[in-house]
């Protein structure tokens, strides 16, 4: 690859006044481009399925845990426990979401104030650090702005509402600065270093989907680097390596977690049954949510797309397209310019066989099921290619290209015209965005054409093509944020506020508790939102054991615990009505239910899930006298006096449990057996056994006992020294070779 040049090859902080000035700039440009969240009360940008039924408490049951001064790794509050830090999309391990989870709560709950800036502030880094990096590659500070504002603005950034992959995406622009450094060997060594710390960092963020599609590019790049000339470049793959190390070292506090998590959980992903971490996300998923070819109209005309929004815009288009007609020999250019065109071919999916043969033998990309995604590569390309093309036009261009665009652009004007003319004439209403673009081609076309003659000066050239990038932008980036006085949009959070009374009853009965909520009533995760035991909830994954257990019968709920339902029709198995919410909703108990502890003194060793499902299945099989075990069975005994167990505490990382055993016996709890729980009886170590499938057990002599269980997974605790020595390790190698270049310098 030629030497990509560079211009900025100092510090990456920001120095001066001028470099503050221009961070307010970016600042004010984003809190006015979002002004609907942050300079109004009437919108909201979490009016949607998934933010209101599965983030929102998600973040609520965080922010409660950071303020009880507990680190969230476990969630208890659904289908029995399983870990939140193994789920990943949570975004536990992200450490600006822990500055979120920090700030004052009202009443105990997150603040929908806190969240909106919370949301601006995201869009307000991808500005900054995409405006870096153009900065890096030669362009001004005006053209700078334009392309932090094209990726913090438009595309995949800017149409993407889950926190969990639009935190992963905005670190793009500073893992291809330090890769372009180390590539023009400017400190290469703690270039590498950095660019994989915040490939790293992007991986924290909570979904893998980003991360993947960005690991591919930056690897891409490298493997480039490498074999540029056929032969191995050693040196360029000792940079790679470095890279790699760094971006598995500071990722690790996400990563172990959910490699573990992975391997022993089945994750629904579009087809009817879910699939294990060893199955590969069957093809035709990855079929499902490939980008239709058409919408490359998408990337110029609002609304043409297909699950990723790939719009950029005709005024930041036209300039990438600019940049790489004028300036294709500057390996700056060619490298923007094949990651675009990478990232949408690569987008299409099953219409790329590439595609295919990548998902064939590439380790993860099947995980990564929405190959439309991967348009956010696309986006990123010509993001940055939109400041190339912007800068081309600060000196008196000369040449045919710029006039070239401006007749462009005023044809494009005219067929969008003419189009919304033949629809109005046919009687039918067209988007008034399409009549929108059609505007902003005229204007970017007299705008262009008017610098190439020399007739508009640099800088009244520049602030019109952002202005117009802006309101191209602001027609697709929250445009459609639901306003509260649009009730038909205007459903979920609402509902959220209508079942306080049924978490007030629920808490005023006696405790343990565990309650199973019908989802066609309570669509929300009650249980994160309340901080109440449900045996149910809005997740992507299970871990396998609960599914070879099953989740849906009533013996089940009967083993788990399920004391009360919460439906408008009485289930099957419920007792009688308990309470009624003014929602219309009921409560009714279950009085076939197991307390949240017990002991058995007989065992069973089963050879697989056929056999216990036959004693699951088989009524006269006594839950309380004898549980079963597909591991080697520990010897118990028998005994004729009554034993005593009761649960003294429980919290969501903790229980502890009081046991008078008559004899040695085995107390069961109703929480999901799985790795990281360590246990101790009166202050010991002890084994704990996975009971019944999916429930833990632990062995307890004769006498009074005290038994504790804690949440303690080593791979949180491996994976958080990893994150530690890859952020504290690529600072080092920064701050030494800084030290070495200015001695060599001095």
């Amino acid at each position: 690859m030629p030497a990509v040049e560079n211009h900025q090859g100092g510090s990456f902080a920001p120095q001066g006044l001028q470099s503050l000035a221009v961070l307010a700039l970016l600042w004010l440009i984003t809190v006015g481009f979002y002004w609907k969240l942050v300079l109004s009360d009437q919108y909201t940008w979490l009016e949607s399925p998934d933010l209101a039924n599965q983030v929102l408490p998600w973040l609520q049951y965080q922010a409660g845990e950071w303020h009880r001064k507990t680190f969230p790794a476990w969630d208890p509050y659904l289908w029995g426990g399983q870990s939140l830090m193994g789920q990943a999309q949570p975004g536990a391990a992200y450490p600006l979401n822990w500055i979120l989870f920090l700030l004052p709560l009202r009443n105990g709950w997150v603040r929908l104030v806190y969240l909106h800036w919370y949301f601006v502030l995201v869009h307000f880094l991808a500005v900054v650090f995409a405006y870096r990096l153009a900065r890096e590659l030669g362009c001004s500070r005006a053209a700078s702005v334009l392309g932090g504002v094209a990726f913090g603005f438009g595309g995949y950034v800017g149409t993407t509402d889950w926190p969990q992959m639009l935190n992963g995406a905005i670190w793009a622009p500073l893992v291809f600065l330090f890769l372009i450094r180390s590539l023009n060997g400017i400190r290469p060594r703690a270039s590498a270093a950095l660019s994989g710390m915040f490939l790293g960092i992007a991986w924290l963020s909570g979904h893998h989907q980003i991360p993947i599609y960005m690991s591919l590019a930056a690897i891409g790049v490298w493997a480039f680097k490498i074999f540029q000339h056929g032969c191995p470049d050693w040196r360029s793959l000792r940079l790679a390596a470095v890279f790699l190390l760094f971006t598995l070292l500071t990722g690790a506090l996400q990563i172990l977690p959910a490699y573990e998590y992975g391997k022993l959980a089945r994750r629904w992903v579009g087809v009817e049954e879910p699939v294990g971490w060893a199955e590969k996300v069957p093809y035709v998923v990855h079929a499902e949510y490939s980008l239709d070819p058409l919408s490359l109209l998408g990337v110029l005309i609002p609304g043409v797309r297909r699950h990723a929004d790939p719009f950029a815009g005709i005024t930041v288009t036209t300039l990438a397209l600019l940049a790489v007609a004028t300036g294709f020999r500057r390996g700056q250019v060619r490298l923007l310019a094949v990651l675009a065109a990478s990232g949408f071919l690569f987008a299409l999916g099953e219409h790329n066989v590439f595609h295919g043969f990548i998902y064939a033998v590439v380790p993860l990309v099947e995980k990564a099921r929405t190959p439309s995604m991967a348009v956010f590569i696309f986006h990123f390309g010509v993001s940055i290619l939109g400041a190339c093309g912007a800068e081309s036009l600060r000196s008196a261009p000369s040449g045919s290209w710029p006039r070239r665009a401006a007749l462009a652009l005023l044809a494009a004007g005219g067929v969008l015209l003419a189009g919304s003319a033949t629809i109005l004439m046919a009687g039918k209403q067209p988007d008034e965005r399409y009549a929108l673009a059609a505007l902003i081609a005229l204007l970017a076309a007299g705008l262009i054409y008017g610098r190439h003659r020399g007739q508009i000066s640099a800088r009244a050239a520049l602030i019109g093509l952002l202005a117009l990038a802006l309101i191209e932008l602001g027609n697709v980036s929250g445009f459609s944020f639901a306003h509260k006085r649009q009730k038909n949009r205007s459903v979920y959070l609402d509902k959220m506020a209508q079942h306080a009374d049924i978490a007030q009853f629920l808490r005023a009965q006696p405790w343990p508790l565990r309650v199973a909520i019908s989802d066609q009533d309570i669509a929300y995760n009650f249980g994160d939102w309340y901080g109440i035991d449900v045996f149910g909830g809005y997740v992507a994954s299970l871990p396998d054991n609960l599914l070879r257990l099953g989740i849906h019968s009533p013996r089940v709920h009967q083993l788990m615990g399920v004391g009360y339902y919460v439906a408008s029709k009485p289930p099957e198995q419920a007792g009688k009505e308990v309470f009624r919410s003014q929602s219309g909703l009921s409560v009714y108990e279950n009085r076939q239910a197991l307390p949240r502890v017990w002991n058995v003194h007989s065992l069973v060793r089963v050879a697989g899930a056929e056999q216990a499902r036959a004693l699951l299945d088989d009524p006269g099989f006594d839950f309380t006298r004898a549980a079963w075990m597909t591991a080697p069975l520990p010897a118990l005994e028998s005994c004729a006096e009554p034993d005593t167990v009761r649960l003294l505490r429980r919290d969501t990382q903790s229980l502890e449990i009081e046991a008078r055993m008559a004899c040695k016996g085995m107390v069961v709890m109703s929480e999901n057996y799985f790795p990281g729980w360590r246990a101790t009886v009166d202050g010991k170590p002890a084994p704990i056994h996975e009971v019944y499938t999916a429930l833990r057990g632990v062995v307890v002599e004769q006498g009074l006992h005290r038994i504790r269980l804690d949440y303690r997974p080593p791979s949180v605790g491996l994976g958080a020294l990893g994150t530690l020595l890859g952020i504290i390790g690529a600072s080092v190698l920064t701050w030494v070779d800084r030290r070495r270049t200015a001695a060599r310098v001095g």
